[in-house]
């Protein structure tokens, strides 16, 4: 069994922002519709899956706003033209084979993250087509995450390139320097080298705040000071993999879908 796994806002706002802006709204969201599909289909012709799905996000606060509230508070809102036209692309996805599912209060990326956890215990393969290196913290011997815009793999030599760790490590890494994109706030003056250097000598973030009063010099106190937004930090940008679904991967059986 093959799971493509499609990360649904995460390919719908790219091709949206991607098509003509000089178009009326209408006409935009109806290329953008078009060129969605498409993209879903290659994919689907690129992977070869059995079982296909897309995940899209519900409306509203999630667990992740009640535990900080300020999460993604400097994120631009979804264009209102796409918000309203969303059932749409999501029926033109399914008219193709491609159905969708979101849990209420909770993200896209954990609902996916649960779903692939799943397939992978029950000994199956899975792809996640998404470009959100936070997908990267799944990757193992069944689990792929596919760049379907530049037609590659983010794989762990691509994590290890850019981040310089084990994607196992991610979460820690970005516990430390924070993600500007997610308001989250990781430890202040810590950056990616810095990150990347703790986690080779130490290991896991809790390795590294245990072993902060070991460190000298200013940084063995950032992190002291600093250890409460760091574990906040490593709950904001860990993806959950214990969301109850709701449905059966039976459903979502992938049928090529012609017209």
């Amino acid at each position: 069994m093959l799971a493509l796994v499609v990360d649904g806002l995460n390919l719908v706002r790219r091709v949206y922002a991607a098509v003509q802006s000089s178009l009326d709204a209408q006409d935009h969201l109806d290329a953008a519709t078009a060129s969605i599909v498409g993209s879903a289909v290659r994919a689907v012709n690129e992977t070869s899956p059995t079982h296909a799905l897309g995940v899209f996000e519900c409306e509203g606060k999630n667990w992740r706003h009640q535990l900080y509230p300020m999460y993604k508070a400097h994120r631009p809102a979804m264009p209102e033209p796409l918000r309203q036209g969303l059932p749409k692309i999501q029926q033109a996805l399914a008219d193709r084979g491609l159905k969708s599912i979101s849990v209420p209060g909770f993200e896209a990326d954990d609902v996916i993250a649960s779903v692939a956890y799943k397939v992978a215990c029950r000994g199956g393969n899975v792809v996640v087509l998404s470009t959100d290196k936070s997908m990267c913290q799944l990757l193992g011997d069944r689990i792929r995450v596919r760049d379907h815009f530049n037609q590659r793999y983010l794989d762990e030599e691509y994590v290890q390139d850019r981040f310089g760790v084990e994607p196992a490590m991610l979460p820690s890494w970005l516990a430390l320097v924070g993600d500007r994109s997610l308001n989250v706030p990781g430890v202040r003056t810590v950056g990616p080298r810095t990150a990347k250097q703790l986690i080779n000598q130490f290991g896991s973030l809790q390795s590294i705040l245990e072993a902060a009063p070991t460190i000298k010099g200013k940084l063995g106190k950032t992190l002291q000071q600093h250890s409460d937004d760091a574990y906040l930090s490593l709950r904001l940008v860990t993806l959950r993999k214990d969301v109850d679904v709701g449905v059966n991967l039976s459903q979502f059986r992938y049928t090529q879908q012609r017209g």
